[in-house]
């Protein structure tokens, strides 16, 4: 018992021992790679031909939210992380040295790539509860650079097949400061973009369908060439939010306007409250729809839509103008033809008066007899001979005939058009 206790304190002296050993030496470590070290000046360049740092790019993101598309700017989270060669850091000579050290505390210290971002808006990095980065310096010289950013950046969007379009978000990083001859970026060829479980899947409007990472971006200006990487994310926005909230209760709309030409042309006031309460309610529609985009110059599919309902809807309220102002020109016409019959039957009484005595005719048999459904129906699928009713007649038919063309015209093209603008497609 005493030899398992005594051998107990004698493996813990030496652990603590070895510990205080390691810390010892990245402490000495730490400070000969320091004494004459000068972060004012970019390391020199290691395995490069060119003279330049060659600086390894990789991230994960996080979070991406709030894409804005009045504004034109998406809202995204990143871990994003650096990594280069300085052989002024390098430790790889020492005995028992440590495979790297994790050194946030020196960042301020030690020579860091100038990248920033072009599309960026606003960005801050994240200080709770401490500044959420780290940066390790391993045995060869290498530096691993991590820090947790949030950003707003800039995603110009071209909304012509709206609400059945893609758009590409393009994530750019160049170095501001530094030309090709001192910095060259590189995405990690292993895995230069990771994304976190959920990200781009639980995105309101839109689902993230395809990252592209490519170097296309070189920024070429009076100062010099800047090398630059870029991130392409490809966003597909989700249809079913719009089929439910425009496309069905807009061709409600249309659909209920159509119940004017069963109405009896003489329902003036049904008609008309009908005709015009569909039309606003049209209007408030298209209003509100094109409150959430931006002011752009060029037709959407949606405003073809849009503008062909608020077209049906019109149409029908006018068709009912057409008709009242037929039926109202023919009842004038009926009335001087009925003025003229009264003043000529009461000529031919006269005459018979003088004649002989007027015997009026029995009535005495006649009786209406009651309207069947069936009756009813009938006359509602009859063609009338009266001009009026006969307009209404054939509008019962043709409005819903043009608009279901319309409907057959309006999605093959946008469906062709989307499948043709689809950025996979195009880059596979």
């Amino acid at each position: 018992m005493r030899i398992s206790i005594f051998s107990l304190q004698f493996l813990v002296v030496l652990s603590l021992f070895y510990f205080c050993d390691a810390i010892q030496s990245e402490q000495e470590i730490l400070k000969d790679l320091m004494k004459n070290y000068d972060k004012r000046v970019r390391p020199p360049a290691a395995n490069s031909t060119d003279g330049a740092v060659r600086v390894r790019v990789n991230m994960l993101i996080r979070m991406l939210s709030k894409i804005d598309v009045v504004n034109m700017e998406y809202a995204i989270q990143i871990t994003f992380r650096e990594q280069w060669i300085d052989p002024r850091l390098s430790f790889a000579n020492r005995k028992n040295a440590p495979d790297f050290l994790t050194v946030p505390h020196i960042k301020n210290d030690v020579w860091i790539p100038d990248t920033f971002f072009p599309t960026e808006k606003a960005a801050h990095r994240h200080l709770i509860d401490m500044e959420n980065m780290f940066l390790r310096i391993y045995k060869d010289g290498t530096i691993l650079y991590s820090s947790r950013i949030s950003l707003t950046a800039s995603c110009p969007m071209r909304l012509q097949l709206y609400p059945l379009d893609y758009q590409m978000c393009n994530f750019d990083m160049v170095s501001y400061a530094h030309t090709m001859n001192d910095i060259i970026y590189e995405w990690d060829p292993v895995a230069p973009v990771q994304l976190k479980k959920g990200v781009g899947s639980d995105l309101p409007n839109f689902q993230l369908i395809d990252t592209r990472v490519n170097d296309d971006c070189t920024s070429r200006t009076n100062t010099g060439n800047y090398a630059c990487l870029r991130l392409e994310m490809i966003l597909k926005r989700q249809f079913s939010y719009y089929l439910v909230q425009l496309y069905a209760p807009t061709t409600m709309i249309v659909i209920v306007s159509w119940v004017s030409f069963w109405i009896d042309l003489h329902s003036t006031a049904g008609r008309v409250a009908l005709g015009v309460t569909t039309l606003l309610t049209m209007t408030t529609m298209q209003s509100a729809i094109n409150a959430k985009l931006p002011p752009v110059s060029y037709v959407k599919v949606v405003d073809v839509w849009l503008g062909a309902c608020q077209t049906f809807v019109f149409g029908a309220l006018l068709e009912y103008a057409f008709v009242s102002y037929q039926d109202s020109a023919r009842q004038n016409d009926r009335a001087r033809e009925k003025a003229a019959r009264k003043a000529q039957k009461r000529r031919e009484k006269l005459e018979m008066v003088d004649a002989e005595i007027y015997q009026p005719p029995c009535t005495c048999h006649t009786f209406e007899a009651k309207e069947t459904f069936r009756d009813r129906l009938r006359r509602y699928f009859t063609k009338p001979d009266y001009l009026p009713a006969k307009i209404d007649f054939y509008a019962r038919f043709l409005a819903p005939i043009a608009f279901l063309t319309f409907n057959i015209i309006y999605w093959t093209s946008c469906l062709s058009m989307s499948a043709d603008a689809n950025p996979v497609k195009k880059l596979a």
